[in-house]
């Protein structure tokens, strides 16, 4: 049993999800702190309100931090889809040379079977 969880532990793909969950959480902390102490101040110079998050509410619900979480949100989404884009990107460029490679020694045994058949 120690033997199966050990295979299932140190597979790639666990590993990396591991990873992955780490850096995420650490991108969020980024993210909210670009938010909170950036772009919502901003937001709050336009409107007139310092602290834009905090002081918008109505009748005790803060709608102020809805907003700024749906912020939070679209520039974590969009992050990931440039991220998921470069990635799938870079995989497409090894993939087509992995393909181009297959082609051409493909091509090259049926060049050397047509000779042989030739002569």
């Amino acid at each position: 049993m120690f033997k199966e969880f050990k295979e299932f532990a140190f597979k790639g793909n666990v590993l990396e999800l591991a990873i992955a969950v780490v850096m995420g959480a650490a991108f969020n902390k980024i993210v909210t702190a670009l938010v909170t102490y950036i772009i919502m101040p901003l937001i709050g110079l336009i409107f007139g309100t310092v602290n834009f998050a905090k002081s918008w509410s109505f009748m005790g619900i803060k709608y102020g931090m809805f907003v700024q979480s749906i912020i939070d949100f679209i520039i974590i989404a969009f992050a990931l889809f440039i991220f998921v884009k470069i990635a799938s990107t870079i995989m497409k460029k090894e993939e087509e040379t992995e393909e181009i490679d297959e082609n051409t020694v493909l091509l090259t045994e049926i060049r050397d079977l047509l000779r042989e058949k030739n002569n």
